[in-house]
């Protein structure tokens, strides 16, 4: 029989090439068909704030998730290196509260971390290590600090503004889609003591310590009580003449979350110090991580299972919580021993364990009952030249004066947002945060933050987090690149009614208990801007976006222009299976592309 000499994409006639273009603004004149096959992706450019853990997934899950090609993306980040917090924070003690082996992106284990609590400097490491593995630094612009974001309606685009910290020089970009990956723990503040710069000897905080120092020998002030002083603590009574450390609010500091794995697993039968949190892996046990990977997953997974396992202690008067108040209490009074009843009556709190996220503080405890350490309960006056007086008049009089007071709580972001009418985020936040799943603002196109207020702070691990919620906005980038998309943003009854859910939800939690906490906006009695349910809870919330949320602004006059001229992409492939993807030998999914 003669070949067919009737046309066919398959015999390689009619192909079309995949080349990406920028979309046009919004076009002038009546409707036309788009002579493109069916959601071919527009090329979309994509700025994020910040080049740590939410900077390096994003770019990361961007080259898996989207059309290559097809997108550009630049990680501004306003330091001189990236990693973010693990880059920032070097104080002694500096180290995570979440085990290290379920403190690694959840794709890619570490089996031979040194400790269960990881040390700043090694996850720092890891961000490193992973940076270099799958080649991030490409995207990133280093002493590029974002000072504002202005979106431009005409075009579709935001318009951002940045500043090198290094030498002050201003210059301009722009993204079809700005990601806020800065996280909520990124600008450290001075706390509001008067006289505070008046000190004459040398004066840091726990965000910017200053190594050149020397503390061997020397009296210390330490201001705070927060997770930053229960690291810092324990690292400078080991080498410093006194340690002054003014304790302003009580907390909780517990055996360590996700512990049961380690004590099953690995400890059994050891005659184990109750009081040492930290464990440090044998050589054998990090080659066995290694060397089996479903040995080392499974010690994972129980991790992370007994930390979500644990939510119930969050609700008001549950078993779980009056058992965590109890055990809790006994450990601590343990730990520092008979004596002490006035620091004890102090630093254990009275409302539930978890108001304030609670701390495993290894070492905390045990120092704050040393000879030289002197637990100052007296609200702080003013800073002197010499020292501190507090209040009950006594100036207390040091070498050194260290602040462990923490961050400006990024409930808005720490550069100016201006939407298309001007306003910026700062002004239409007017009573709180207003943030949709902890990352869509109403009013706000195409800007996601990443693990924002209403997220997961207060329980669990926070990566798969971070990993979900990067996953979630670059749903909606592929949405928005392939249904010519110019401006998507949230609803704000969508917003309100989850907010709703919050308020009734967190009648019955601990967190709505007299405590003080970054939760409430630093406040005793605030909405709580955390989601209403474990963190697996928020990762089967986010894991797919709910697209009917959000309005929808197009390019074109018709939505649907982004059907094309009949066309889908495997036309322009001239790919067999791909024009043929529901012919198959079973009943099984398939899709086209």
């Amino acid at each position: 029989m003669a070949p067919s000499t009737m046309a066919s994409v398959v015999n390689g006639v009619n192909g079309i090439g995949t080349s990406y273009d920028y979309p046009e603004s919004t076009p002038e004149g009546p409707y036309r068909v788009l002579q493109q096959y069916h959601s071919k992706p527009r090329k979309l450019r994509v700025a994020c704030a910040g080049a740590g853990a939410s900077g390096l997934c994003l770019a990361y899950k961007m080259e898996r998730m989207l059309e290559p090609g097809s997108w550009e993306l630049t990680l501004h980040e306003k330091n001189p290196m990236f990693g973010g917090t693990w880059y920032e924070n070097t104080y002694p003690g500096v180290a995570c509260d979440i085990p290290s082996h379920d403190y690694n992106y959840t794709w890619d284990p570490k089996p031979d971390w040194s400790t269960f609590f990881a040390y700043g400097s090694e996850i720092q490491e890891y961000f490193e290590n992973f940076a270099e593995r799958h080649g991030s630094k490409k995207y990133m612009k280093l002493n590029s600090k974002i000072i504002e974001a202005r979106w431009d309606e005409q075009d579709g685009h935001w318009n951002l503004t940045l500043q090198n910290p290094q030498n002050g020089a201003i210059s301009k970009d722009w993204c079809h889609v700005f990601v806020n990956g800065t996280g909520i723990l990124n600008n450290w503040a001075w706390p509001e003591i008067e006289g505070l710069h008046d000190f004459q000897g040398p004066l840091m905080h726990s965000a910017a310590w200053d190594h050149s120092v020397d503390f061997k020998d020397k009296a210390v002030g330490v201001i705070g009580t927060g997770s930053t002083s229960v690291q810092i603590v324990p690292a400078l009574q080991k080498v410093c003449k006194q340690v002054q450390v003014y304790m302003r609010s009580p907390t909780w500091i517990s055996p360590p979350f996700g512990g049961g794995a380690l004590i099953n697993e690995l400890q059994k039968g050891q005659d184990v110090d109750p009081g040492q949190r930290q464990y440090t892996f044998s050589e054998e046990e990090k080659e066995r991580f290694k060397n089996d990977p479903e040995y080392h997953l499974m010690f994972r997974k129980k991790i992370e299972a007994e930390i979500n396992g644990l939510f119930g202690m969050y609700q008001q008067n549950s078993e779980l919580s009056k058992q965590m108040r109890d055990v809790i209490t006994q450990e601590m009074n343990r730990r520092m021993g008979p004596g002490h009843e006035e620091l004890k009556k102090f630093i254990i709190p009275k409302w539930s364990p978890g108001c304030r996220r609670i701390s495993p503080g290894d070492g905390y405890l045990e120092a704050l009952v040393k000879e030289n350490v002197q637990p100052i309960f007296s609200n702080i006056e003013k800073v002197t030249p010499n020292g501190i007086l507090t209040k009950d008049g006594v100036e207390h009089k040091m070498d050194i004066l260290t602040c462990a007071t923490g961050f400006k709580v990024a409930f808005k972001p720490a550069f100016k947002v201006v939407n298309g009418e001007g306003k910026s985020i700062n002004e239409d936040w007017t009573n709180g945060p207003n943030l949709y799943f902890g990352v869509s603002a109403p009013r706000f196109p195409n800007y996601y933050t990443i693990v924002g207020p209403g997220a997961t702070w207060s329980n669990g691990t926070l990566l798969p987090s971070i990993e979900t919620t990067i996953e979630y906005s670059i749903k909606c980038m592929k949405k928005i690149q392939s249904e010519q998309i110019k401006a998507m943003e949230v609803k704000q009854e969508a917003l309100d009614e989850i907010y709703g859910h919050f308020d009734e939800f967190h009648k019955s939690t601990v967190w709505q208990e007299e405590c003080r906490s970054w939760f409430k906006d630093g406040k005793i009695k605030n909405r709580i801007y955390l989601w209403p349910g474990s963190t697996i809870h928020f990762l089967k919330s986010i894991k797919n976006p709910r697209f009917e949320d959000y309005n929808y602004r197009y390019r074109y006059k018709n939505r649907f222009a982004y059907l094309g001229n009949g066309d889908v992409k495997a036309t322009a492939q001239r790919d067999v299976l791909g024009l043929s993807p529901y012919i198959r030998s079973s009943d099984h999914e398939w899709d086209v592309d």
